[in-house]
């Protein structure tokens, strides 16, 4: 029950052979990425939704939902790498990361790094995926977040030489051999099959994150702040509102080709947002 549900009968293609012959690990086959995004009719939806629905809508909610929903055309890259070969996820999970406020002996330290994971993006609205983001955060900003008091608890404990051990033996248990060790304070699928960050509120433009290999995402999505940059339409410059996404992904996992049809897909939820964000 605990376990992370996979598709069967999935034989990937040759290629994907050849990659796995040339990188051994998510340390190495990091491939980085661009996709700038005209916000203009985007920006005049999500004053609409957000009166409408009650709820503020952030980009992090937007593109996550575009990235869930080109995920569910593209279900080949909805997967993880277990014991060499492609394993497909039978749903979409997604992993946020949350500034948590210090507590205790951390609190000097001030916010650290966490995240929440929503799970069955697919069938996930836009106000279901705000609200399910809310209620997360508050749990862990409150420390009433059991699993991530456990599991930082315990790392807590661990000397800093034996961190990276201690992570990558338990991304074996968890995702090597598809343990349910929540128990003992380890969450199931902690990371999900893709990661989003934004990085915009901290008033950066653009940036790349690294994939972690312990973590067996393949795909890392960080949002940028919104900033007025000068935009060709229909052969005139014009000064837009625009956010970049920096993309990472694992080669072994993906291609060019995944990539390109990836980003004609994810624009077309800003270009017709009333179409596609409904």
């Amino acid at each position: 029950m605990g376990r992370i549900r996979f598709r069967d009968n999935y034989t990937p293609p040759t290629f994907r052979k050849v990659a796995f012959g040339t990188w051994k690990s998510a340390k190495d086959p990091s491939v980085y990425a661009q996709i700038d995004i005209d916000m203009s009719r985007t920006n005049v939806f999500v004053e609409s939704y957000s009166q409408k629905h009650g709820i503020k809508i952030t980009p992090t909610h937007l593109f996550s939902f575009a990235l869930a929903q080109c995920m569910v055309k593209r279900p080949e890259i909805n997967g993880m790498i277990r014991w060499n070969k492609i394993y497909l996820r039978e749903h979409i999970a997604m992993f946020f990361q949350v500034n948590v406020p210090g507590s205790g002996e951390d609190k000097a330290k001030g916010a650290s790094l966490s995240g929440a994971v929503l799970e069955k993006m697919e069938d996930m609205t836009l106000k279901d995926i705000a609200q399910g983001l809310v209620a997360k955060a508050n749990k862990l900003k409150k420390g009433e977040d059991k699993e991530f008091k456990k599991s930082f608890g315990m790392i807590a404990k661990i000397p800093w030489s034996l961190v990276g051990k201690f992570l990558d033996f338990s991304s074996f248990l968890l995702y090597g051999l598809n343990l349910d060790l929540s128990r003992f304070g380890l969450p199931k699928d902690p990371f999900g099959s893709a990661m989003i960050t934004n990085v915009g509120g901290m008033g950066i433009d653009l940036a790349w994150a690294p994939l972690c290999a312990y973590t067996r995402v393949p795909l890392l999505l960080t949002v940028g702040a919104m900033t007025d940059r000068a935009v060709v339409v229909a052969g005139e410059v014009k000064v837009r509102p625009v956010i970049s996404v920096g993309v990472t992904f694992d080669h072994r996992f993906m291609d060019g080709v995944h990539a390109a049809e990836m980003n004609r897909e994810f624009k077309k939820f800003f270009a017709e947002p009333e179409k596609y964000f409904l």
